[in-house]
């Protein structure tokens, strides 16, 4: 007993998290406008689902979605530094995991599609909260 893992280790343990990883570091490293090209896409794909839903956890995942996007254009720009490089990667491959229909739930599933998104975005956001509590402070979002 004791040895199952947690919805979201069985996320980011996955096939799936494990190449928007890889895909995020790729570009996080070498294609600076293919990030915002990223960004600009997951900024869309939240935007619609927001449109579309009054429901708090969505607009949980918006706020995250958006303050993750506002912070990965801040340091490519250079005006914030803040943060190491791999919570960068990782906020880059939870948008990577976030704009892939085709994940650990696949979103076109009613109901239960957004659900492994909201994990993994959440699980990022909480565990750089205070980071992100910084950034908000200082960009004033």
């Amino acid at each position: 007993m004791g040895t199952e893992k947690s919805f979201i280790d069985r996320i980011i343990s996955s096939h799936y998290f494990q190449k928007a990883m890889e895909k995020a570091e790729a570009v996080f490293m070498h294609d600076k406008l293919g990030m915002l090209g990223l960004l600009q896409k997951a900024l869309v794909k939240v935007q619609e689902l927001a449109a579309t839903s009054n429901v708090s956890v969505v607009k949980l995942l918006n706020h995250y979605i958006v303050l993750f996007s506002e912070l990965i254009k801040a340091y490519i720009a250079g005006t914030y530094k803040k943060l190491p490089a791999i919570t960068l990667v990782k906020m880059v491959a939870v948008l990577v995991y976030f704009i892939s229909p085709f994940d650990f739930i696949p979103d076109f599933l009613p109901f239960v599609g957004f659900t492994d998104d909201l994990a993994v975005v959440l699980w990022v956001g909480k565990s750089i909260k205070n980071e992100l509590d910084e950034f908000e402070k200082h960009a004033n979002v």
